[in-house]
């Protein structure tokens, strides 16, 4: 090969270069904190699930504290309020059954009780809602009566009333209730009762899916009242 030709060579070589290299580019640098990105490894939904359950399980745990404790403090209101001597213990659940056990070395027992009203919710498989409410109506010399009324939700989430026989809306088999019940997913139950202690004292309570929402004890002319019991925000008074 003579030199006019390896020179030729040698400058082809280095245009062939140049075009590979412009075609791939120089390398990319990465800096440290794409390294850490990419060894973090992404929580999966399953993972997010359990996270988001423990943490509602905590918050729950966290509220029935509180409510215990809150409604602990308003039992030693009660006793100090209607000058009695109320059993007080830190523990209690936040029940109706808690203030009866509190006030009975004072009271006595519980003698009567009775429904006042009652409202159930339900959620259909279709989606729509349907609200119940029974309301206990005296109608003199001792005697009652019940009364439902049936509802259905319209767009603004206010009641529109349904129609029912009536047979259905005066004094409404326990069995047709059920029924009405069972049609869909119940999301809130709420019952109100009255009753009377043995030592004469008149209460009324309600409870809010199991768990006792206000309360109210009358006495030798004293009252003393609680509501929002199920929250944070439990208030009471007496008067």
């Amino acid at each position: 090969m003579n030199r006019r030709n390896l020179v030729v060579l040698l400058i082809m070589g280095s245009i062939a270069a140049a075009v590979l290299f412009s075609r791939s580019g120089p390398p990319v640098e990465t800096s440290a904190s794409d390294e850490i990105r990419a060894e973090v490894p992404q929580a999966t939904p399953e993972q997010s699930a359990k996270t988001s359950s423990a943490q509602d399980a905590q918050a729950a745990e966290s509220s029935m504290t509180t409510a215990k404790t809150s409604l602990a403090n308003h039992l030693r209101e009660l006793g100090a309020c209607l000058s009695i001597h109320n059993t007080l213990r830190d523990d209690k659940e936040n029940n109706f059954e808690s203030v009866v056990a509190s006030v009975r070395s004072e009271l006595g027992d519980l003698e009567a009780d009775s429904l006042d009203w009652k409202n159930t919710h339900v959620v259909l498989p279709s989606g729509e809602k349907r609200r119940l409410r029974l309301e206990i109506e005296g109608t003199g010399e001792q005697s009652t009566i019940r009364r439902l009324k049936y509802y259905g939700v319209d767009a603004d989430d206010l009641p529109v009333p349904l129609p029912l026989s009536k047979e259905q809306s005066i004094n409404p088999s326990d069995t047709f209730l059920a029924s009405l019940e069972k049609e869909g997913r119940i999301t809130l139950q709420e019952e109100a009762r009255r009753g009377l202690f043995a030592g004469g004292a008149e209460v009324y309570h309600v409870e809010r899916d199991g768990v006792l929402s206000e309360f109210e004890i009358s006495y030798q002319g004293k009252s003393f009242k609680c509501s929002d019991l199920e929250s944070s925000q439990g208030r009471c008074q007496c008067f």
